[in-house]
């Protein structure tokens, strides 16, 4: 361990986080981490372009320690043989759509679906551990969600995360230190470049451990992962999850955009001494664009496994679109289920500040923007 992928001579070095991760209990022999080049080149990223307050030290360092050993423990148990992800997550459902494309409101819809299996923020965050009451303290539980809470603008504390509150699976990516997640809240180009270029296979066949290991205590119901996150990896995602379905939220990448940079500027500064939101905004319009390009938007080949929505239908007609989700996945709705669906607001839920700020754009998001919105009818296209 004695090269920059290792993280050595740095303030999260790959030796201490491990000393920490292993303090958990481990039945067996104890396993040397996976994916190490990814845990350097993240921890590379942190350090030289993520200008982080002591805060954000302390809170990353929490974050890497508990994904090493959510890492370790998944693999023990897959590993050993406790846990088999051969059969595991072939009915599974994937909701996605550009990051910021507000796949909140359908998360909530059909989290009340009582056939279908929707991980919580506790069993994403610590898969392997039994159950605890959801009146236990969220900080000791969630160093992804919870600080977040503490550090709004102005200094007013949000509202904090229930455990037991459907969440996005794409933390179980970061536990491989393929953090598709990572520039919402810290500047890391240099990472997230270098993972754009990654083959995403091996970190989404940990993904299917991980969700195994999950279900293995969780039972019933089919599960549904919605992430947003999914939509710059679909490759990869398909590639482990090959008879998996897959409902597509399609809105304007403008909108997208707008959304995903503000919320992103809000966050980042949490973390960090200096927040640029015109560098936020054209940063995350590369990611989109490039996100964008990628074939399996359009590939036909995929189309009897994915259900392709307007993001205008869903929040015009959010029953009709359940109902034709629902059919889609073969999940019927009993009865009752429709007007529980509708009993509360369903909002945005994003708990975060929005900031517009107006600054060119690089050609590749216009681009396939423009492409984008054609093909799938929203946006500028449909004026």
């Amino acid at each position: 361990m004695n090269d920059r992928h290792d993280g050595c001579g740095s303030l999260f070095e790959l030796r201490d986080i491990l000393a920490v991760a292993r303090q958990e209990e481990f039945e067996g022999k104890a396993l040397e981490p996976s994916f190490v080049p990814a845990f350097g080149e993240l921890v590379a990223s942190l350090e030289g372009e993520a200008a982080l307050t002591p805060a954000g030290v302390a809170v990353t360092r929490q974050r890497l320690v508990l994904s090493l050993a959510n890492q370790l423990r998944v693999r023990q148990l897959v590993e050993s043989g406790r846990v088999d992800p051969g059969g595991c997550g072939d009915d599974a459902v994937f909701v996605v759509g550009l990051p910021g494309s507000g796949l909140q409101r359908l998360q909530r819809l059909l989290s009340r679906h009582p056939g279908l299996n929707m991980p919580s923020l506790w069993e994403v965050a610590r898969p392997s551990t039994d159950w605890l009451p959801w009146r236990c303290d969220p900080s000791l539980v969630d160093p992804f969600v919870y600080p977040l809470g503490e550090r709004r603008p102005g200094g007013a504390a949000g509202p904090q995360p229930d455990p037991g509150a459907p969440c996005g699976d794409h933390l179980l990516l970061s536990y491989a230190f393929h953090a598709l997640s990572a520039p919402m809240e810290y500047r890391v180009p240099g990472y997230t470049d270098w993972l754009d270029a990654q083959d995403a296979t091996a970190a989404y066949t940990f993904h299917r451990s991980a969700l195994a290991v999950i279900l293995e205590r969780v039972h019933g119901g089919r599960p549904v992962l919605v992430s947003e996150f999914h939509s710059l990896r679909l490759d990869g995602l398909l590639s482990v999850y090959p008879n998996a379905r897959i409902i597509r939220v399609h809105r304007d990448p403008m909108e997208s955009l707008a959304n995903v940079a503000g919320t992103s500027a809000v966050r980042r500064r949490a973390w960090s001494l200096r927040v640029d939101p015109y560098a936020v905004k054209a940063e995350w319009a590369r990611r989109l664009g490039r996100g964008l390009a990628g074939p399996e938007w359009y590939d036909a080949s995929v189309g009897s496994r994915v259900l392709d929505i307007a993001y205008a239908e869903l929040a015009e007609r959010p029953l009709r679109t359940v109902r034709r989700i629902c059919e889609f996945i073969d999940a019927p709705l009993p009865s009752g289920v429709e007007h529980r669906m509708l009993a509360e607001p369903l909002g945005d839920f994003s708990g975060d500040h929005i900031e517009t700020v107006e600054v060119r754009l690089p050609d590749i998001f216009h681009d396939h923007r423009e492409i984008y919105c054609r093909h799938w009818g929203v946006g500028m296209a449909t004026t």
